[in-house]
């Protein structure tokens, strides 16, 4: 059965704006109107128990862009480890506009394992692991998927991918003020684009809607990342089975660790005329 994601979707970009005035180093200036990222508070709630005997339980608090809430919520709840596959999720998910809680229903027959410490996940937009309770919890204390069959991706599906994704920014090229996560096929062709002023956040999303719209925990092809490549980004990729991670910034000795240990091909410094290859450079031709 397909998800049913009962989300009021946007048709605007979350952008607010401000009477703004510039300085010019002549001694000019201008008055304006600026669009910003809009960024608010979102607390995850699950609903978990025998149909009987559901509970409550708050998660997460996380700041983000608004939209994409449910995806948002499954793909963090997947990559921390709490859910595993899109059985563990009541087929209907609700959620609203700029709304303050998200609540995700987990399956009558799902029995969830929580974090050791009762603590909820702080996320702002600059940490994705912020309130992880032990060192264990950032080292990803959970199981990874198995990569499976060697695959090969031409230099050109990146560098294709990189203008595909400079494209798909519709809140940066607003703002100025947000990351985006683009999924390809192995051949070039999005699939899907996240994007939130978190760049773990649009990664979420991404690995949500993958759960949610195509119920797949280990997801094909590979992941284009506007920014750099910190180790909760690769953390969070290895858990979805992506094998291929591609950044235009630069990578984190952490997370070039990660990409060995998950057999992760990781590119960084992505620009027109070239990148940089730094684990299993065999996979790209």
């Amino acid at each position: 059965m397909l998800f049913k994601a009962k989300e009021n979707k946007m048709d605007f970009i979350p952008v607010g704006s401000k009477n703004i005035s510039r300085f010019y180093k002549d001694g000019k200036e201008e008055s304006f109107s600026d669009q910003v990222a809009i960024e608010l508070p979102l607390e995850i709630y699950v609903k978990y128990g025998p149909f009987e005997n559901r509970n409550i339980k708050k998660i997460a608090m996380i700041m983000r862009s608004p939209g994409d809430d449910i995806a948002l919520a499954v793909g963090f709840l997947f990559t921390a480890g709490i859910i595993h596959t899109y059985k563990d999720l009541l087929p209907n998910q609700e959620s609203k506009p700029f709304q303050k809680i998200q609540m995700i229903a987990f399956a009558y027959h799902f029995n969830p394992v929580f974090p050791k410490e009762d603590r909820i996940f702080i996320v702002n937009a600059a940490c994705g692991v912020c309130g992880a309770p032990d060192t264990d919890v950032l080292a990803g204390n959970m199981l990874y998927p198995k990569m499976g069959k060697r695959k090969f991706i031409h230099r050109d599906v990146i560098f294709n991918s990189l203008e595909k994704t400079k494209l798909n920014q519709p809140l940066f090229n607003k703002s100025g003020g947000s990351h985006a996560v683009c999924w390809f096929s192995n051949e070039g062709e999005l699939i899907h684009e996240g994007e939130d002023i978190g760049r773990h956040n649009a990664l979420d999303k991404v690995i949500g809607y993958s759960i949610l719209k195509q119920q797949k925990a280990k997801m094909d092809g590979f992941l284009f990342f506007s920014g750099r490549a910190g180790f909760e980004m690769l953390q969070k990729a290895a858990r979805a089975g992506i094998d291929v991670v591609v950044a235009i910034g630069a990578p984190t000795t952490f997370a070039i660790e990660i990409a060995e240990e998950n057999e992760i091909t990781l590119i960084g410094f992505t620009n027109k005329n070239s990148f940089n290859i730094y684990t299993y450079s065999d996979r790209i031709q």
